[in-house]
């Protein structure tokens, strides 16, 4: 009966460590995490925590992933075409991105970590429902969804 014991000890022991060490592993949050643009409310700010991470790329519902390549920071204004004909430009300074404008709306880099979203009011261009941004991290890819609400 002791060495059962001591077993379940031992299991519980190992169990805490795992399970405090996967605490410390968990991806960097972004706050807030899901963001609602409208006219009502065009700019919202939100801020990733633990550092300053690049983004990685983004993607419009109904598109293809869109990736911010090297070549892309290399210079300091970048159009590219999108997959339903709309532009976005992308502005850079010393190989950081610091700004995205996709006609309806600009997604800014406003100092460490912190980055301001904002709607435009260019009626011309159709709006996607949402995209999502994700930001290179140590373990993988943190990510904010902007849902654009008419």
């Amino acid at each position: 009966m002791n060495t059962t014991k001591y077993l379940l000890l031992c299991i519980t022991i190992i169990l805490m460590f795992s399970c405090s060490n996967e605490e410390r592993n968990r991806l960097p949050s972004i706050t807030p995490s899901h963001i609602d643009l409208s006219p009502e409310h065009p700019e919202v700010y939100f801020q990733i925590a633990c550092g300053d991470y690049n983004m990685y790329g983004f993607i419009i519902v109904g598109q293809e992933e869109y990736r911010i390549t090297k070549e892309i920071m290399s210079k300091e204004v970048t159009v590219v075409e999108l997959s339903d004909g709309s532009k976005a430009t992308f502005h850079c300074r010393n190989r950081i991105l610091v700004k995205i404008d996709f006609g309806f709306m600009t997604i800014s880099k406003i100092q460490r970590g912190k980055y301001k979203v904002q709607l435009n009011k260019n009626i011309d261009i159709r709006q996607p429902i949402a995209i999502s941004f994700g930001f290179s991290v140590p373990d993988g890819i943190s990510t904010v969804v902007v849902t654009l609400k008419q």
